[in-house]
């Protein structure tokens, strides 16, 4: 049995369109249950948000569509949460997309065969999307481990979801053993930072505790090494990302069979060049730095 593909929509009637359109590409859509959770509006008589409600009402072309309209504006983070924790009362696995992506006729089979595959395994998630990365000429599989989630088109069990912690009641004691700040940051210098604005109250994110939750177990998310995602958002739409090429990536093309990697086996290469697109500047690295010299201080002044 397929997956369910569940995806998150707010206001953006265009997008979401573009993104069913695109999976209707898929050879095995007609075979896939779709099930799509609607932010509501952040005020009264929002026309974007009603436009895209017609939207989801006229989809066809999948096994089965069914809609959850939410009565109030709830935010993508409890959207996403409370969404995929109903879908998994129900189902093992499922592959979760925002209405602001693009998919590849061939993101479905894909996601499929690597859920398929390393359901058994230490594998925390499957990603769609990866950002265009450097491969070592010696490098034979189509997918490589990395200690950070992508939340642009992914996939993930039901028993790896239940791991997480989303009130991150450990984040103290983390935020300071310096060797496990510098540990969760292999994967980005910006992870540890994130993870300290979403304890503070300045941002509200569900992939960066998913992240730290897939960390703190070992486990790490499967990448392909060419993406069967595109960012649509990253036109200045969103809320999270602006209007950049930063994201912009190299296509997967049709292979009958992939050849998947170790999840534990991480290429040095591979990870210095992911991590170019997600470090920040030495500035932002410095101001990040002495952001935690600050909290340390607050919480252990000597």
């Amino acid at each position: 049995m397929n997956p369910p593909v569940i995806i998150f929509a707010y206001n953006r009637a265009k997008h979401l369109q573009r993104l069913i359109n695109s999976l209707l590409q898929n050879a095995e859509s007609s075979e896939t249950n779709v099930v799509i959770f609607a932010d509501g509006a952040k005020n009264q008589g929002d026309k974007d948000v009603a436009a895209v409600y017609e939207t989801i009402q006229n989809i066809t072309g999948f096994k089965n569509v069914k809609s959850i309209f939410r009565d109030s504006n709830i935010g993508l983070a409890k959207n996403i949460i409370s969404g995929v924790s109903a879908i998994f009362e129900e189902y093992d696995e499922a592959i979760v997309l925002e209405d602001d992506l693009v998919v590849t006729p061939y993101f479905l089979r894909y996601m499929k065969t690597a859920l398929d595959y390393y359901k058994d395994t230490n594998a925390f998630s499957i990603a769609g999307y990866t950002p265009r990365i450097t491969l070592p000429e010696n490098y034979n599989y189509d997918t490589y481990p990395i200690m950070r989630n992508c939340s642009w088109g992914w996939g993930t069990w039901k028993n790896r979801w239940e791991l997480v912690d989303w009130q991150t009641k450990d984040f103290d004691s983390f935020f300071a053993d310096n060797t496990a700040v510098q540990k969760f940051n292999l994967a980005g210098n910006d992870l540890s930072t994130m993870l300290l604005k979403q304890v503070e109250g300045k941002i509200n994110s569900w992939s960066i505790r998913f992240c730290y939750a897939g960390f703190k177990a070992a486990m790490p998310t499967i990448y392909p090494t060419r993406s069967f995602v595109i960012n649509g958002g990253a036109d200045g739409s969103g809320t999270n990302v602006g209007s950049t090429a930063r994201y912009n990536t190299d296509i997967a093309e049709y292979k009958s069979n992939i050849n998947f990697c170790n999840t534990m086996d991480c290429n040095d290469t591979i990870l210095k060049s992911f991590c170019k697109t997600y470090n920040t500047s030495t500035i932002r690295s410095i101001i990040n730095w002495v952001k935690r010299g600050k909290w340390l201080f607050k919480r252990h002044p000597k």
